[in-house]
């Protein structure tokens, strides 16, 4: 897939644009065998981000070591969501690297089940099972500071803080976002303030994230502008623009 087509098809593929995200990959595939574990939280059934991370980011790595292999674990609450995800990784032959996992971010690391078919998927091909796997088969839930990378994306918090106010604790399940990714882990953000005006880096900053840098990118013509830490708000997420910020947990 040349990178014309990448970008429309995968939008969250602008990350490799930035360093600090490149930095992070290349560093960590040469410190460790283990998978490297990424959390697309609150996922609904948008299946672009598991795919790209398990299927296309590693043919962009260069990396003079055996590379890690990626493995991608959705969340979401609905299962009706979680059921069409499913039905579209299995299309797709990405079972062997996804697993769709129903679970509330506010209580993830007390109750978090794969889906039926996808627990008698991993069960049935040990060869495939990591660490995690076996966890969350076992204690169904997940352990503090699991995950390598976290993403929230096309703006879970504007939606959290104005959307679901009334089903969903905002604060409380970002604090679980914290807790699940492990120390100099990433969470990257995308399309913040998409549709609501919410100051994303505020709000992760609060939690205890630290705000490393982001992009604003014009796809039409991959013109990138940085954006720092005091980006007005009214200038993010535009139409025909993608952008996203990433933060560390340092």
């Amino acid at each position: 897939m040349n990178d014309k087509s990448l970008r429309n098809v995968y939008p969250i593929s602008w990350i490799t644009e930035s360093s600090e995200f490149m930095e992070f990959i290349e560093r960590h595939q040469s410190t460790s065998e283990d998978d490297l574990l990424v959390a697309d939280f609150a996922s609904g059934e948008y299946d672009r981000v598991p795919t790209y991370f398990t299927r296309e980011l590693p043919n962009v790595i260069k990396s003079s070591t055996k590379a890690r292999r990626f493995v991608a674990y959705c969340t979401d609450i609905h299962s009706l969501r979680l059921d069409s995800l499913y039905r579209k990784l299995e299309e797709e032959g990405s079972l062997s690297q996804v697993r769709v996992v129903q679970a509330a971010l506010e209580t993830m690391d007390i109750s978090a089940k794969l889906v039926s078919e996808n627990f008698d998927y991993v069960s049935n091909n040990p060869d495939i099972v990591n660490w995690l796997d076996d966890l969350l088969i076992g204690k169904q839930c997940f352990p503090p500071e699991c995950f390598d990378i976290g993403i929230l994306n096309n703006d879970v918090i504007g939606y959290m803080h104005e959307y679901y106010t009334e089903y969903s604790n905002a604060e409380k399940g970002l604090q679980k976002v914290y807790k699940l990714i492990r120390n100099d882990g990433l969470l990257i953000v995308t399309m913040p303030c998409l549709q609501y005006k919410i100051d994303n880096i505020s709000v992760l900053e609060k939690i205890g994230f630290t705000y490393l840098g982001g992009l604003d990118i014009t796809p039409s013509t991959g013109e990138k502008t940085i954006l720092e830490k005091n980006v007005p708000l009214d200038v993010l997420s535009n139409l025909g623009h993608y952008t996203f910020f990433i933060f560390v947990k340092a």
